[in-house]
């Protein structure tokens, strides 16, 4: 009985090493078969309000003549209106009949390790995002146009002379020196609108620039 009794034990002590030895390829072979499952990300839908900029905001420019300061215009709004790259997005740009990849190309997003300090827009790219979104909605006659035009051209290139001669060119201008510029080129356009234009002017002008700072709407007088 008791040969019998320790056969039964070695055998009992064979098979557990032998379990032992086997556990941790049967623990691979099992993880292996069932991957864990990664997370899936989270695709931030478009709302109906702005699938309908994106539309409004593209049907100021013409897809075939497209440069980068229109790219640079475009994306920019797009941010302001809190509307990120994704495939639905691309979906809407594509059916407005543009390339999200051409816009993409013409005006990238600023390097990560360049975040801090992004290049301030020219001033023909700051001539060209005012047209679109501020001369042109006004509806003005000719003669209008060019004065207001070239109150804009003045003022942007006096402000980047100012940029350049406060030591720090890729920094916004001294906002107490903006004020006068900025006061210089509403007065040259009050003159040649009618009280009404001038109104929807402020409104167009605060509406360009919504985070304020040194592009923000004239004062009211």
């Amino acid at each position: 009985m008791k040969t019998l009794s320790s056969t039964v034990k070695q055998k009992a002590m064979m098979i557990g090493f032998t379990l032992t030895l086997l556990l941790p390829a049967i623990i691979f072979c099992q993880d292996k078969q069932n991957p864990p499952q990664k997370p899936q990300q989270k695709v931030q839908a478009i709302t109906p309000e702005q699938a309908s900029t994106i539309k409004k905001i593209l049907s100021k420019y013409n897809a075939s003549t497209l440069t980068a300061a229109d790219a640079k215009a475009i994306m920019e709004q797009f941010r302001q209106a809190g509307i990120h790259a994704g495939p639905e997005t691309n979906d809407f740009i594509k059916a407005a009949g543009f390339d999200p990849e051409k816009l993409k190309s013409l005006a990238p997003p600023p390097d990560a390790g360049n975040q801090g300090s992004p290049n301030p827009p020219t001033s023909e790219e700051r001539m060209k995002n005012t047209e679109a979104n501020v001369i042109k909605p006004l509806g003005l006659n000719a003669s209008q146009n060019e004065v207001v035009t070239k109150a804009y051209k003045e003022f942007f290139a006096d402000t980047e002379a100012l940029m350049k001669t406060q030591g720090n060119a890729s920094g916004p201008p001294d906002k107490a020196k903006v004020e006068p510029l900025r006061q210089k080129r509403d007065d040259k356009i009050k003159k040649v609108l009618t009280a009404e234009q001038f109104q929807k002017y402020q409104d167009l002008e605060r509406a360009n620039h919504p985070h304020g700072g040194n592009e923000q709407g004239p004062k009211q007088k």
